[in-house]
């Protein structure tokens, strides 16, 4: 399968809009993003779905959805969560973007999900996938344990 990268926070990535075929190059593109301040990106593919995602050193999102818009909007959930409460917020278009702690995945996890995608153009079941909750970013802010 093939997918074309967005970055929705650098328009000047010489990468974005370019079409991946290869684990390889992904891994590569994924393993340098890891060191920019949080922000997101698309990779989507020519089936009909494309995954969004969050990557900031060891914390990442990814949400899975159809390329037209239409719900459902399903977000990767961790079986380690690395965070309990509050959220990250990652740019786009210099804006933050607050992602609740709930939807918060490792690095590691980011990388399986979207060589599984380049792969297939499905979600992994190497996590679980949750129906996007709007009001999940205030409830995980005022959630104390």
């Amino acid at each position: 399968m093939k997918v074309r990268y967005l970055n929705y926070q650098n328009k000047s990535d010489p990468m974005s809009g370019t079409i991946l075929a290869e684990a390889p190059m992904l891994s590569k593109l994924l393993d340098a993003q890891r060191n920019e301040p949080p922000f997101l990106a698309e990779l989507s593919a020519d089936n009909g779905y494309h995954i969004e995602y969050g990557i900031g050193g060891d914390v990442s999102c990814v949400q899975f959805s159809r390329n037209d818009g239409d719900p459902p909007y399903l977000m990767a959930v961790s079986a380690r969560p690395s965070m309990l409460s509050g959220y990250v917020e990652f740019l786009t278009a210099n804006t933050p973007t607050p992602v609740a702690a709930r939807y918060i995945i490792s690095f590691d996890e980011l990388k399986v999900i979207a060589l599984y995608f380049l792969k297939t153009g499905k979600r992994s079941d190497y996590v679980s996938w949750q129906r996007l909750n709007p009001r999940a970013v205030k409830e995980d802010a005022e959630r104390r344990f």
